[in-house]
């Protein structure tokens, strides 16, 4: 690798956004960010020409958008990287935009089928399960694709893996091609579909690299872990050699398109992989082997604990499935010699009414693994010594998440168990206690300033504190307001009285 400094979400997250952004560029600049997948926020900074530059995979290659499209953003556009992407690459190719960003109550899919046919769309961006939820909105009202929106030609998804087997399964419902792309928020999109469906990476614009026992590497062929990517063409961003933490097979055929860029498969993140013994299985694995079922779910998602694989499924009622079949047909898939399949009937796992009048306000999560369950579980304990009012085994708890997983939630239940141990104590022993909470108590609005619970200990912790030893009624009247601004449903009226 030709720089020495490498980039990561956890490098990112301890340096300021302005300070990784050149602003010596004479343009329009659009920032960026995600806490996506990770649970960590990246970021990233890109100037109208970068904008462009990545747009070019999206009009000379895969979909190639032009004048005669219309097409339907369906991606969030607050801070989102893909949406605006998009939007700069039917700008440049003069194409009818329709921004109908998701995550929001505006535009729930009833509205957007509605949409899509008066404005007669021809291609419609989003994330997989945007699509996969749009279909069942267009099957519930008995309409054909092909009749309903016959303009529609094309599908453009980003921001999941989209395996073989789950793009044809969109494909052969919806009777159209989808084209992918692949990118980070830091470092912007490295990975686009060609007119046969293959993954090339943009080699003349980025640089991809695999580090190896602390050296770096050009990719290999098959699986490829620990992958650095600098932006070569980016000027408006300081980020370089960023790790992305996913997976990328690299594949060994050449693609009949002609183009000559490395043929890769985007696997979904390390942090998915369930590991089983010696086996390991990936996001593309599990896709592959639900999207090759008989009868593929309307929704599902995969439990992991220690070994145990469970996965959920829920689908429509006019399915009866048999539920040893489809646990025989997985594990055959998977090659695995166990796992448990719970089929749910419709409505018993997501409320439909809650997709479809409201679309989701997050990221979809499909693998729930140990890694959060342990996290999970963990606080849980600690919240039950809490409660018996073992505030030493309390904390105990806490802080060992907080060591191993750096989890924010740990912050403010840390910060509540020394709250409450020094309501218990004398006066000298509660200015002992002091520091040690106000510490955890600002590191938990540090990790998220936007917890009601958090501004409401930092609020009782000043109202209760002599203002000789720390105590702030100014600032304790600011997080009970603040508090209560973010929703905290507890009746905190009387100190907000007191203090006015």
């Amino acid at each position: 690798m030709s720089e020495e400094v490498v980039f990561s979400k956890k490098v990112l997250e301890d340096k300021s956004q302005i300070e990784l952004l050149d602003k010596e560029i004479d343009q329009s600049i659009t920032y960026v960010e995600s806490s996506g997948t990770s649970g960590i926020r990246g970021y990233g900074w890109y100037s109208e020409q970068d904008l462009e530059k990545m747009s070019n995979h999206l009009i000379n290659k895969g979909v190639q958008l032009s004048e005669n499209d219309t097409i339907m953003i369906r991606f969030p556009y607050t801070l989102s990287l893909p949406a605006h992407l998009i939007e700069a690459s039917a700008r440049k190719s003069k194409s009818i935009i329709v921004p109908v960003s998701s995550r929001t109550e505006m535009a729930p899919y009833f509205k957007l089928l509605s949409l899509m046919k008066e404005l007669e769309v021809t291609v419609f961006a989003g994330n997989p399960r945007e699509i996969e939820f749009l279909f069942e909105a267009l099957s519930i009202q008995q309409l054909s694709p092909k009749e309903y929106l016959p303009k529609l030609r094309a599908f453009v998804t980003a921001g999941e893996v989209l395996s073989y087997n789950r793009k044809n399964y969109i494909e052969l419902n919806w009777g159209v091609e989808v084209f992918n792309l692949y990118g980070a928020t830091e470092v912007g999109n490295f990975g686009y579909t060609c007119k046969y469906g293959m993954m090339h990476i943009d080699e003349e614009n980025f640089q991809i690299e695999k580090e190896q026992e602390g050296a770096f590497y050009s990719l290999s062929k098959g699986l490829n872990k620990n992958v650095y990517i600098t932006n070569k063409s980016n000027c408006t961003s300081k980020i370089r050699n960023y790790e992305i933490e996913d997976i990328i097979e690299v594949l060994s055929e050449e693609c009949s398109c002609g183009d000559s860029n490395t043929l890769i498969q985007a696997r979904g993140r390390l942090g998915d992989v369930i590991k089983i013994s010696e086996k390991e299985i990936d996001m593309y694995d599990i896709q592959e082997a639900i999207y090759a079922l008989n009868e593929v779910p309307f929704f599902w998602e995969v439990h992991v604990k220690d070994e145990d694989v469970e996965i959920r499924m829920e689908y429509n009622i006019d399915k009866s499935i048999n539920r040893s079949e489809v646990e025989q047909e997985l594990k055959d898939k998977l090659e695995l010699l166990s796992i448990k399949v719970l089929i749910f009937k419709e409505g018993e796992l997501v409320n439909r009414g809650e997709i479809f009048k409201y679309p989701r306000s997050r990221k979809p999560i499909y693998i729930y693994n140990s890694r959060e369950k342990k996290i999970q579980a963990e606080i849980e304990l600690g919240k039950q010594e809490l409660q018996n009012k073992n505030y030493k085994k309390a904390k105990l708890y806490f802080k060992n998440v907080i060591k191993e997983y750096d989890f924010s939630e740990a912050y403010i239940w840390l910060a509540a168990a020394i709250g409450l141990e020094a309501d218990s104590k004398s006066l000298m022993e509660k200015i002992t206690l002091y520091p040690s909470l106000k510490k955890y108590t600002e590191l938990a609005i540090q990790r998220n300033p936007y917890d009601s619970f958090a501004h409401y200990l930092l609020g009782m912790l000043l109202y209760k504190t002599p203002e000789e030893i720390g105590g702030n009624r100014k600032k304790a009247l600011n997080h009970f307001r603040m508090s209560k601004y973010l929703g905290y449903k507890e009746d905190i009226s009387v100190y907000i009285e007191d203090l006015t």
